[in-house]
């Protein structure tokens, strides 16, 4: 099995949960089960969603299995409905995960996959810092790069969206000794990324459902609902 199979498996226990509500925008997506999960939104002009208009009242694992396809609006919404499913935990931890990073940054090569503000400090303690982006901006790398810049990387920070364009096993495949992080809203608060090869994730859970959905659906982005959102860590081993 695969990453996405593992973490469908991961969830198994909740999967006859309903689909209470979907919304899909240019920016996110998010999923109402037993809560509301979130995703970036990835589309093409071609993706087909076969079920659209008749995806309320299905079962989760109907909708789950949208992850093992490569139409991104699918995965999208699979991606969302998976993270609305996993449980909160008490063991999860609080702390700012660009803070953790530039703790630890200092003299190390660190390769950010996805295009994050805020890296000021980061990039004045680390020996090197690039960022791999599809859409680069000013200093940034494109993302095609991966192959060269990821097996350098003493630490590497990959946005959660990389799950959302099947990108993730890609990049991780090629990583050799870097501490690897995985965060944003999109990430899956799992220990099943622990399996492969990531040390520290950081995710998030909707704790404004009705608020959330309705930003989402009129085309908010993050600072829309940002703060309606609690931000959770959990790390393979505790320094």
């Amino acid at each position: 099995m695969g990453l996405y199979e593992d973490l469908v498996e991961s969830v198994k226990d909740f999967s006859d949960e309903k689909v209470l509500d979907v919304r899909f925008s240019n920016v996110w997506t998010a999923v109402k089960t037993k809560n509301v999960g979130l995703s970036l939104a990835y589309s093409s002009f071609y993706d087909e969603v076969e079920d659209a208009g008749y995806l309320i009242g299905k079962s989760a694992k109907e909708v789950l299995n949208y992850l093992y396809t490569f139409n991104l609006t699918k995965v999208s919404i699979g991606l969302a409905t998976l993270n609305s499913l996993i449980p909160f935990k008490d063991s999860y931890e609080i702390f700012n995960i660009l803070d953790y990073i530039e703790s630890i940054a200092y003299g190390k090569k660190v390769v950010f996959v996805g295009h994050f503000c805020g890296l000021d400090k980061i990039r004045t303690k680390a020996k090197e810092l690039i960022v791999l982006e599809r859409n680069p901006k000013e200093e940034d790398t494109i993302d095609t790069a991966f192959y060269y810049v990821i097996p350098e990387a003493d630490i590497l920070a990959i946005t959660g969206s990389t799950l959302a364009n099947k990108s993730i096993e890609a990049l991780l495949s090629v990583k050799r000794h870097a501490h690897t992080i995985v965060f944003g809203p999109s990430t899956p608060p799992s220990e099943v990324l622990f399996d492969y090869g990531v040390d520290v994730v950081g995710a998030s859970y909707v704790k404004n459902d009705d608020f959330v959905i309705n930003a989402v659906s009129q085309g908010g982005k993050l600072h829309n609902f940002k703060k309606f959102l609690d931000y959770v860590v959990l790390r393979k081993q505790k320094l």
